[in-house]
């Protein structure tokens, strides 16, 4: 059995590719038994992890272990990962992990067209682009919309500024991208870095984060302002002409 290398990322239908090797999944849990917890991935599908995790279980956990059949895993990892979670996020990110690598040039087309536009004419939409080398790292139907908090008052007193009228979003919170490295490296919180220059341009916790306004994004993938531009995208002329 492979006990060495990183761990990767299943849900139920990729489990069986990985029979004898370490996996990690997330699974809502259905019941707890002597041993054992029975759970549904993130493509809704019963999974069985063996192994005695320390109570009190959430709803929803992270395990790491080995593969011993295709809905089977035997466990030494469990992270409590709340009781409300972004299942089909995850869902997205166990495709991603097992695509591939992908070229710079590859992650760059998909991320500029990772939403086809259905009406006839085209419009401009808002690209999200390093700041540092101007590569596109998002679109806005990538960012993931949260319903603003309350500022100061979410917070513990140590976090607070001082002023209670901040409550803007300092940060976009967007789904798990190709481009995104770090995410496939079997760690649960990591900084993000920008696939064209490696720098710095948010962070993400698949437990989950606070917003600068104080509401809590669960799993979140953050990418600060200050790092990244928002701009306009020009219609593609040929795509008018091609539908017109």
């Amino acid at each position: 059995m492979d006990t060495t290398s990183p761990a990767v990322f299943v849900n139920g239908a990729l489990l069986r590719r990985y029979i004898g090797q370490k996996v990690r999944a997330v699974i809502q849990v259905i019941r707890s038994d002597i041993g054992s917890v029975v759970g549904k991935s993130t493509d809704d599908q019963q999974i069985v992890v063996k192994g005695s995790p320390q109570p009190p279980l959430t709803a929803y956990l992270e395990v790491i272990g080995i593969a011993e059949s295709d809905n089977t895993i035997c466990a030494d990892v469990w992270t409590n990962f709340g009781d409300s979670f972004d299942a089909q996020n995850y869902n997205e990110l166990c495709k991603l992990a097992n695509a591939g690598a992908m070229t710079e040039v590859q992650m760059e087309m998909e991320i500029e067209t990772n939403s086809s536009l259905q009406e006839s004419v085209p419009k401009p939409q808002v690209i999200y682009r390093c700041k540092k080398c101007r590569r596109i790292v998002a679109v806005e139907e990538n960012v993931v919309p949260h319903e603003p908090g309350k500022g100061e008052e979410c917070f513990a007193w140590k976090k607070r500024s001082g002023n209670p009228e901040h409550v803007q979003c300092s940060s976009i919170f967007v789904e798990p991208m190709k481009w995104m490295q770090t995410i496939h490296d079997g760690l649960v919180e990591e900084k993000l870095l920008c696939f064209g220059c490696n720098g710095r341009l948010g962070y993400f916790n698949w437990s989950g984060m606070q917003c600068s306004c104080g509401a809590w994004v669960n799993p979140a993938f953050q990418l600060n302002k200050s790092r990244i531009d928002e701009c306009k995208s020009e219609p593609n002329p040929n795509l008018k002409t091609e539908t017109g």
